[in-house]
């Protein structure tokens, strides 16, 4: 039985979320980037620096951190597990930058942010509290999970 049939088989969601978490980032740590990691556990990955930094401040913190480097991966990657209605509000975050003013160089955006006028950052505001009232309407945890066991055979090869 391989070591993530044993993780699925944990009662607690959280802990499976974790015990993939833990193997999927040391098998990142071995590269500079995610070429090590199969598209399976670069879903999770991004989900999980989204979850992170929504976490730490929201949308003006994920697109002020390098997190933001990843938005429209991050939107696949809901999409993928299923997740529309949150890909949806990321979407509408992402739309909030003028054209061409987002940019996946984290020192961009940051000058952008810090000059962006009110209507922008009180749209992400606005998009933060619909992200933490709606959590229970979509259950992130449990799609995530679900998403691992559907391709179990993707994580931790």
């Amino acid at each position: 039985m391989s070591k993530i049939e044993n993780i699925l088989k944990l009662e607690d969601e959280i802990k499976i979320i974790e015990a993939i978490g833990e193997i999927i980032w040391q098998k990142k740590e071995e590269t500079e980037d995610f070429s090590s990691l199969t598209d399976e556990e670069k879903v999770f990955v991004f989900v999980d620096l989204f979850e992170g930094a929504m976490g730490e401040g929201g949308f003006q913190f994920f697109f002020s951190s390098e997190a933001g480097d990843f938005a429209e991966e991050v939107i696949t990657s809901y999409k993928e597990i299923k997740a529309f209605k949150t890909a949806e509000l990321i979407s509408k975050a992402l739309s909030l930058f003028p054209v061409k003013a987002y940019s996946s160089d984290v020192e961009k955006r940051i000058e952008f942010i810090e000059k962006a006028d009110e209507n922008i950052i009180s749209g992400w505001e606005d998009l933060d509290e619909l992200f933490f009232e709606d959590e229970t309407e979509e259950d992130i945890v449990t799609l995530i999970v679900d998403y691992i066991k559907a391709n179990e055979n993707q994580f931790g090869a």
